[in-house]
């Protein structure tokens, strides 16, 4: 069982300890109706009961300390665990390739793991009080066998039959929750992809409707499952409530019958049946929450094995460079697989070189290669990094990262982080001189390590990104279609003043551009066409 494992590989110590007082608490709550039940047989005979109403407020005390140290103990046994699987996760995503991770639905990453952590962090209460619950019936079962060997044996009888209608049920119930966690899933893969592609839904009407009458088709089939689950859940504890209702009957109608019992004691068994039967009630409510929690934790565990496949060559502990020198691509190729497995699109053999204090233009039309170029060359795309060299040393796939560390870039699919990451004590005077020389003093701000907001238009927000990449100061930097958002002022800007500015501060600099007019700044201009280098110029 996941949610097993789970705890003794988490935190074995911690388990035992919340498994003895689940065990103190339950006892001690078994031991309260024992003495109930020895204080009214006292008040019966005419006694006054001190001795077990002291011995009463004793138990309750340590019932109260038990039931909410373990509580308390399992809420962070739970927490940390799930906390511990947070770090995991991201870890893991980090190490992704990113041409794997291209292919994959990243909302279910998002989605999921959000889903299935919550819910083992929600259910850690039930779970716990479900194992109180349990100690509790069994020390309860025991006192029942002390006032009455025929009651514990019908007792039993009842909890045999309600045992094999439940595990008859189980692997419905476990396949119902599986069916519901996928729902949630596809639901909410949906909802992003609807997100993604909202311009091409509000153009069309025709796909508009077919995407929600797909959608509510999806909200009925996962409220059908709820439904079936709720009820099956429901139907469950009535049966089995049933069951022991039968019990009591046999207890109070038939035993009397067939054995030498008093009233008072056919009393003493009622009120222990009866509140076997309520913690049983209780306890039953866990076992669909427990079924859930391994559903959940199941997902988790199969979207840390995904993404294990997906991630790169571990990487050797290898020193950055002292001094960028020289980046020469050769031989450089890369090609795309299609998700039925076949090649798609292929790029090179790329011959290239670069140097410090050098300015690259690469153009070329859609589709071209020129975005595949710059993942391949940059060893975001680790698979294409036999062909590159740096500083005249062939790179490996184990040391990418050596590689990837001389670069800053800005892609055309950038995104701009809330915050300097990596960069918290960024001089907040040279970022507002940059703010200021971009045209953006009047609307940002920099304070405490972000930017005062990132509600810009597309053309503003890349020339924020500009001044990440200006704070980062890496040797290489890489434009991708920067200036295609600018307007007339900027692309200006861009093009013959900042561009031969850090070329001429010793900085390699790519710039991917479809613009014509400003190719006679760059020391070389390359052009591709089908993923091939069709007119080198120097």
């Amino acid at each position: 069982m996941q949610l097993i494992d789970l705890l003794r590989k988490e935190s074995e110590p911690r388990l035992r300890l919340i498994l003895t007082l689940s065990m103190l608490s339950g006892a001690s709550n078994a031991a309260l109706v024992a003495l109930i039940n020895a204080g009214a047989s006292a008040v019966y005979s005419s006694n006054a009961a001190t001795r077990e109403f002291i011995l009463f407020l004793l138990v309750l005390v340590i019932f109260g300390v038990t039931k909410v140290k373990a509580e308390v103990a399992g809420k962070e046994l739970f927490d940390a665990a799930m906390a511990r699987q947070r770090v995991r996760l991201m870890e893991k995503l980090l190490f992704v390739r990113l041409d794997r991770l291209e292919r994959m639905r990243n909302t279910d990453i998002i989605a999921s793991s959000a889903r299935n952590i919550g819910h083992v962090v929600q259910a850690s209460d039930v779970i716990v009080y479900g194992l109180q619950s349990m100690f509790m019936l069994v020390f309860c079962a025991i006192y029942l066998l002390y006032l009455s060997p025929a009651a514990f044996v019908a007792v039993g009888a009842g909890l045999a039959v309600a045992a094999m209608y439940r595990h008859s049920s189980r692997e419905q119930a476990r396949t119902g929750q599986e069916r519901i966690i996928s729902t949630d899933s596809d639901l909410s893969h949906m909802m992003a992809e609807t997100l993604r592609g909202f311009m091409e839904v509000k153009l069309n009407a025709e796909r508009r409707t077919a995407i929600h009458r797909t959608y509510n088709d999806l909200v009925v089939v996962n409220s059908k499952l709820v439904n079936e689950a709720t009820r099956d859940t429901v139907q469950a504890r009535m049966v089995i409530q049933s069951i022991f209702y039968w019990v009591i009957a046999a207890v109070v109608f038939l035993i009397p019958r067939f054995s030498n019992v008093y009233s008072v004691e056919i009393l003493e068994i009622t009120a222990v049946v009866l509140f076997l039967i309520g913690y049983l009630a209780g306890f039953l409510d866990i076992i669909p929450m427990v079924g859930r929690t391994n559903a959940a934790l199941k997902g988790l565990a199969k979207l840390e094995a995904e993404l294990d496949e997906l991630a790169e060559e571990q990487q050797a502990n290898t020193p950055p460079i002292e001094a960028f020198q020289s980046l020469e691509l050769r031989g450089l190729t890369y090609t795309y697989t299609d998700p039925d497995g076949s090649n798609g699109f292929s790029l090179g053999p790329i011959d290239l070189s670069l140097r410090a204090g050098q300015l690259l233009y690469i153009i070329g039309g859609n589709g071209s290669g020129k975005s595949t170029l710059i993942k391949s060359l940059t060893g975001l795309y680790a698979s294409a990094c036999d062909g590159v060299w740096l500083n005249g040393e062939q790179v490996r796939p184990d040391t990418v990262n050596r590689l990837r560390s001389v670069f800053s870039l800005v892609m055309s699919d950038f995104h701009l982080f809330e915050r300097f990451y990596g960069y918290e004590n960024a001089d907040p005077k040279q970022i507002t001189l940059w703010l200021d020389r971009m045209g953006l003093a009047h609307k940002v701000r920099f304070e405490n390590g972000t930017f005062s907001t990132r509600k810009l238009s597309t053309g503003q927000r890349k020339r924020l990104a500009l001044i990440t990449m200006l704070v980062e100061d890496r040797p290489v930097f890489i434009f991708d279609e920067w200036a295609a958002e600018q307007d007339p002022h900027f692309r200006d800007v861009f093009y013959n003043e900042l561009l031969p500015d850090l070329r001429n501060r010793g900085k390699a600099v790519i710039s991917v551009t479809h613009d014509q007019n400003f190719l006679g700044n760059a020391d070389m201009v390359v052009r591709l066409e089908y993923g091939r280098i069709v007119a080198p110029e120097s």
